[in-house]
């Protein structure tokens, strides 16, 4: 799949830096297989032991390329050995900016501001103003209350029967499931 070049993936996830954690070492990984990809890796452009930059330094560490996005407010806090960062004054903007050129969303485990980014391409994959893919990684079963969410909101008629995310249960899986994605698309 080494053919499939500068395909930015957009990596939703947790900001929080909490030190080293199963959730952070699972991004580190991510990061190092996006980079074997040869795909181009789209944070939120935060450092540490957050998602965004444990999955930064996975990749850096195995010769990928990263791009950051994030808030002027949290500036201090980026990730300084990134490729690229931008910064926006608002929320919306920078959601914008993070997936505008995507040509995938992964979406770990988070807290609100996962949820909300979520939420927004969803909507946008919805409404058809989006059409990339995007993969749920439910990391250790983390999204499994989301998940009985989703079906029961399809039952009751609210997600008009269809998914619009795929969902892995590892990091492996999630590579698998954009590399049958971008097959589809080129």
């Amino acid at each position: 799949m080494r053919g499939i070049q500068m395909l930015r993936i957009v990596l939703a996830g947790g900001s929080a830096d909490h030190g080293e954690t199963r959730y952070s070492r699972a991004a580190r990984d991510f990061g190092r297989r996006v980079a074997e990809e040869g795909w181009v890796l789209r944070t939120g452009g935060g450092a540490g032991h957050s998602i965004m930059g444990a999955a930064s330094d996975g990749a850096l560490e195995a010769g990928g390329r990263v791009e950051g996005v994030i808030l002027r407010k949290f500036w201090k806090h980026r990730h300084r050995g990134l490729h690229s960062m931008h910064a926006y004054s608002t929320f919306a903007l920078r959601k914008a900016g993070l997936f505008n050129g995507g040509a995938a969303t992964v979406v770990f485990p988070g807290g609100y501001g996962t949820l909300d980014e979520l939420g927004d391409v969803l909507v946008l994959r919805q409404t058809g103003f989006l059409r990339q893919p995007i993969v749920l990684l439910n990391l250790f079963g983390y999204y499994d209350a989301l998940l009985a969410w989703d079906r029961h909101a399809g039952r009751e008629g609210f997600l008009y029967g269809r998914r619009f995310f795929q969902v892995a249960r590892s990091c492996s899986g999630a590579v698998q499931a954009l590399r049958r994605c971008f097959v589809k698309i080129l």
